[in-house]
């Protein structure tokens, strides 16, 4: 399906599955209660809104720019919180003895950045398009972003935690066309998730690409890529 494009003035994109992947491919909830299982440790099951819980002051209490001494002091406050949240049957303290093995699961460096992520994203700004990442994601994404290498990137990074709504509900997507002042129907939106980012972008009124990196497409009537580096090319021949 082809859409008109010659009208479009700002692009955001998801993030999940779409800038980043795990890079394990099985999630970081499996693979933390893998690593705990590999201590023999016994906990509540994991239910993924943990995450929003342990990331809860990821935000406002971490910074990228930590020094060596206050990421730990972190990363072991972080730990704790994971473990009472999980009700992870250890002695008080044993937490802290695993802060280096629980962030290697949880943190940014679990993920990577698909390698047509950056190229596109520098095409899009040399291009002049305003830019910015919408995802259902705990809070902290920007600082996950920044280590990751594509914070400066682009404009915006809201994540839903943050925001108080998530998609698709179409409010996440009018508020970021409201920041990057373009009108819905000039901006599209990019993500991999047919409910969340095809549904919720356009009942926002905005135009939408599904990216399915692997395997067939699942939106009949949706225009489809299969790799980030074909959007600037869409746009520009566009215009």
């Amino acid at each position: 399906m082809r859409i008109d494009l010659s009208e479009i003035e700002a692009v955001t994109l998801d993030f999940y599955n779409t800038l980043a992947y795990h890079k394990q491919g099985s999630g970081r909830g499996v693979m933390l209660m893998e690593y705990l299982r590999s201590q023999g440790f016994e906990s509540d099951p994991w239910e993924h809104q943990v995450l929003y819980d342990v990331f809860e002051r990821h935000a406002t209490d971490y910074s990228p720019d930590f020094d060596e001494e206050e990421k730990h002091e972190y990363l072991v406050w972080f730990a704790e919180r994971l473990f009472r949240r999980l009700n992870v049957r250890v002695d008080e303290g044993a937490s802290a003895e695993h802060v280096e093995g629980v962030w290697r699961v949880l943190g940014p460096g679990s993920l990577g950045v698909y390698a047509d992520v950056q190229p596109a994203l520098r095409a899009l700004r040399a291009a002049g398009y305003p830019l910015a990442i919408i995802s259902n994601w705990q809070r902290g994404l920007e600082n996950f972003c920044r280590e990751l290498g594509i914070a400066d990137l682009v404009d915006y990074i809201v994540a839903s935690a943050e925001v108080g709504m998530a998609k698709p509900e179409p409010r996440i997507f009018l508020d970021v066309c409201v920041k990057v002042g373009v009108s819905s129907e000039r901006v599209i939106h990019v993500g991999d998730s047919v409910v969340d980012d095809v549904g919720g972008g356009r009942s926002a009124g905005m135009k939408v690409i599904l990216i399915q990196r692997e395997g067939e497409p699942e939106a009949p009537n949706t225009p489809t890529i299969d790799s980030l580096s074909r959007l600037p090319e869409l746009l520009t021949s566009s215009t």
